[in-house]
């Protein structure tokens, strides 16, 4: 393994631009379309979920809609019990649930997954990297080549996790609000600036007043911004929007 290509993903640690960065390197070593990194708490609740897209993202926020809306249930990477770090793989034809197979594979023309899975504090934290059609299944070069960084990409994981974990309970208001804008970002990368900036500070329970007041922009604007953002991300209250953000 080449560190210097994971230069930038050590840099990028505790913010919007790691699973980018992360993706990115990965690529100089094995192709890999779309990356996700999953903290399960404790198996029941909807995990704690950051993406990036290498190609073909066009159905990536709806699947995760899907998969936060309850399918995650039927993910294998839930069975796993090990204690240490694994890698796991998951082909399309072998899902047994048709309704998870159909909205989180299918519909995205994903064929394959592989999970490097690591047990944290009685956590679960699962990065996994998936293959499209156009590219095919992992080969067994690939898959040595993965497992052979499994420990590695699993501390980067890990840590990445608990840096954002720690801004978000940090007294800092700053702090907090820069965590939930980089998770906002890796929910749905289209969103702009602005509307992260509006959404980070509805999760954190400032009103329309004081987002104003904190932006220095007019209600009506901070109206407009939720507006939008709202209709990316498919939610229609602060209710839907802390579910799909906060686990």
């Amino acid at each position: 393994m080449n560190a210097d290509a994971f230069a930038s993903t050590v840099t990028a640690l505790g913010t919007a631009a790691f699973a980018a960065e992360l993706l990115a390197a990965l690529n100089r070593v094995v192709a890999v379309d779309h990356l996700s990194l999953m903290r399960f708490e404790d198996r029941q609740r909807p995990p704690v979920l950051e993406s990036a897209v290498w190609r073909g993202g066009e159905h990536v926020a709806e699947v995760q809609r899907a998969y936060l809306g309850g399918l995650y249930r039927h993910d294998p990477n839930l069975k796993y019990s090990g204690s240490g770090v694994a890698v796991l793989r998951l082909h399309r034809d072998a899902i047994s649930n048709p309704e998870y197979r159909r909205a989180c594979y299918e519909s995205a023309n994903l064929i394959e997954r592989l999970s490097v899975a690591a047990p944290d504090s009685g956590r679960l934290v699962a990065l996994n990297l998936y293959r499209r059609d156009a590219g095919g299944a992992f080969t067994k070069h690939e898959l040595d080549t993965i497992e052979g960084m499994a420990h590695f990409l699993a501390a980067l994981s890990s840590k990445h996790v608990g840096m954002l974990g720690t801004l978000l309970r940090s007294r800092d208001r700053g702090d907090r609000i820069a965590a939930l804008a980089a998770r906002l970002h890796a929910l749905d990368g289209r969103l702009p600036r602005r509307e992260l900036d509006v959404l980070a500070r509805i999760l954190i329970g400032m009103t329309t007043e004081g987002i104003a007041l904190d932006l220095r922009i007019s209600e009506n604007t901070v109206l407009t911004y939720r507006k939008r953002a709202y209709g990316r991300l498919n939610v229609s209250s602060q209710a839907e929007l802390f579910s799909l953000c906060v686990a």
